[in-house]
């Protein structure tokens, strides 16, 4: 196989004026031998392509409509549940604070009225 030809998968072999033929050239390799120790690598590069979507590599290349929909109807029912668990933590909060604070209050004036009783000058 020459420069420029055809490889047995469709795909252009790597030009001589190529970087990567340099570097491969100048490592010990020989043109129209595999890459590895054995020599028994590809002969051909990676075939390349244009990416024009903005998923990841390896991804499925469409969703149906449907399942993106319930995708996006299971992620809202889940955020939903969510700020309502958020919302009826925040309201037990407020409630048990202001609970200590009642309690608190009841502790203070009961300490007043002890001391109200015991020493009516100091109080």
């Amino acid at each position: 196989m020459g420069d420029g030809e055809l490889g047995s998968a469709g795909h252009t072999a790597i030009d001589s004026s190529n970087v990567g033929f340099k570097l491969l050239k100048k490592c010990g390799w020989k043109e129209g031998t595999g890459l590895g120790a054995s020599e028994q690598g590809m002969l051909e590069p990676i075939p390349t392509f244009v990416k024009k979507n903005k998923r990841g590599i390896g991804a499925d290349k469409t969703k149906k409509k449907v399942e993106v929909l319930k995708d996006l109807d299971a992620k809202m029912q889940n955020n939903h549940d969510m700020q309502s668990k958020k919302k009826n933590k925040q309201v037990s909060k407020r409630i048990r604070k202001m609970q200590e604070e009642e309690e608190r209050m009841k502790e203070k004036e009961f300490e007043r009225a002890f001391f109200r009783e015991f020493w009516p000058d100091n109080v």
